[in-house]
């Protein structure tokens, strides 16, 4: 992330964290800043420039919309609002039917459209309240937490961590990161080895940039990351909140898969069946973002190998025709023109497209030496993909296959069983229970998510490679 003292203050393109009681949402800050908190709109101008966790009180400044003031810290309803009010003895004769409000529903509308204070609108509600003097301090105290989620007025802007981007990011929809949890995403960067300076492979197929986030943040500025994708452009979405600095993302490269393969192993002979089984992958591009929907959905008929045979236990890679990587060579020819065209002086330098210039430092840099690491979460069948960057990894280095549903990853390891060149594998399910821990009431959450997909670890040797 960003070093220095600017780091630590709110600029203009940042995104920050806007904390909400329990209510987090990630913002990118821009001029003439606005943000939507429920029905609620809030201006955030005047957090450019000030540090982050700063605390601000919402202050309404015309219907709906309000304005922020520094403040020093959060006042709770409940400490200002229960110190001087009687409580009963029990619930018992406390009957609910409606009727104990003497406010109707329209004055309360009202009185916060006038400009009144949160506390001052709970005040009158207590104050119009006929049972509120009779129940129980606890039942007074909920009735007030209660209330004060509906109007808290205070808000704190935090520093993006990769924590809690990627709590944010499963909270608001987990489909769109492959239900990749905080826990599964620490076994992915352990499994892999992951060091500062490193070089290693990515394949994402689409989980907004998490995972690519995860393994750069600590890679840092000392070491690679080659992030492979199967489309025209990659999702950066983590990428982008984290609020690397310039620096920091030089240790990034993203690149195309069959692009790649293609630089690297299009024209070895050695390499022949590793290219035979990537020119697959041309088909499974066109059709990632089929399968991220099917995916979503929970439809497994979409993990199928490109040849749409299953994969038994000692079969090889499938063969595949070269006719579909007619059109990658096509481009490849036309990349190697540019390039003598730039050797020639009829090209700029500085008009080559930046997607080229990384294609060209990443082939650069797995021509010198192969990868420390490989990891792989794929929408499509995984298969075809691991086959097909095997080959960049150097030996005695992890490879770490993430993929939500298990019957992809048990193909993929009968497939390496076979190969004779990946040793300790090791097909692992993440299992994960949130617990409440509160004086006197410890106990697991009631609710919590189905699973955190399936983990497949194994180690790369000397052997032959079929």
């Amino acid at each position: 992330m960003n070093n220095g003292n600017e780091s630590n203050v709110v600029r203009i393109g940042d995104y920050v964290i806007i904390q909400r009681q329990k209510y987090s949402k990630l913002h990118k800050i821009t001029k003439k800043c606005k943000v939507t908190l429920g029905k609620d709109h809030v201006e955030l101008d005047v957090i450019v420039g000030r540090p982050f966790w700063t605390t601000y009180k919402m202050e309404l400044k015309s219907k709906k919309l309000f304005s922020l003031v520094e403040c020093d810290g959060v006042e709770s309803l409940s400490e200002q609002l229960i110190k001087d009010v009687s409580s009963g003895i029990d619930n018992r004769n406390i009957f609910d039917d409606g009727s104990s409000q003497l406010l109707s529903k329209e004055e309360i509308v009202g009185l916060r459209d006038s400009g009144l204070s949160g506390s001052e609108i709970v005040g009158h509600l207590i104050g119009n309240s006929k049972t509120f003097h009779n129940k129980t301090e606890y039942a007074q105290e909920k009735y007030l937490l209660k209330k004060e989620k509906k109007y808290f007025e205070y808000m704190t802007i935090r520093r993006p961590t990769f924590r809690l981007v990627a709590q944010i990011m499963f909270k608001q929809d987990p489909g769109k990161i492959m239900w990749l949890r905080m826990d599964t995403l620490s076994q992915i960067t352990t499994s892999v080895g992951i060091h500062s300076h490193g070089t290693y492979l990515l394949y994402d197929s689409g989980c907004l940039g998490l995972p690519a986030a995860s393994m750069l943040h600590y890679v840092g500025e000392n070491g690679h990351i080659v992030n492979i994708h199967p489309g025209t452009l990659p999702q950066k979405e983590a990428i982008q909140a984290m609020n690397f600095s310039e620096d920091h993302l030089k240790s990034l490269m993203t690149v195309n898969i069959h692009k790649l393969l293609y630089n690297l192993l299009g024209n070895s002979s050695s390499h022949q069946e590793t290219t035979n089984s990537a020119e697959s992958l041309h088909e499974l591009s066109k059709s990632s973002d089929v399968a991220g929907e099917n995916l979503s959905k929970g439809d497994e008929s979409n993990f199928q190998i490109s040849d749409n045979k299953p994969a038994k236990g000692c079969e090889n890679v499938p063969k595949y025709s070269s006719e579909h990587l007619t059109e990658d060579r096509h481009l490849a020819e036309e990349g190697d023109s540019k390039k003598r065209k730039l050797q020639d002086g009829e090209i700029n330098i500085a008009k080559r497209p930046r997607w080229e210039l990384e294609m060209d430092r990443a082939v650069d840099l797995l021509r010198a030496h192969k990868a420390d690491g490989l990891v792989v979460v794929s929408r499509e069948h995984p298969l075809n993909i691991v086959a097909s960057l095997l080959p960049l990894l150097a030996v005695s280095r992890p490879l770490v296959v993430y993929c939500v549903l298990r019957e992809p990853l048990l193909d993929l390891y009968m497939h390496l069983k076979c190969r004779g060149d990946v040793v300790g594998l090791r097909l692992t399910e993440t299992w994960l229970r949130t617990h409440q821990v509160l004086p006197d009431r410890t106990h697991p959450d009631m609710l919590m998510d189905g699973g955190g997909g399936y983990l497949l670890v194994g180690t790369v040797v000397e052997g032959k490679r079929s």
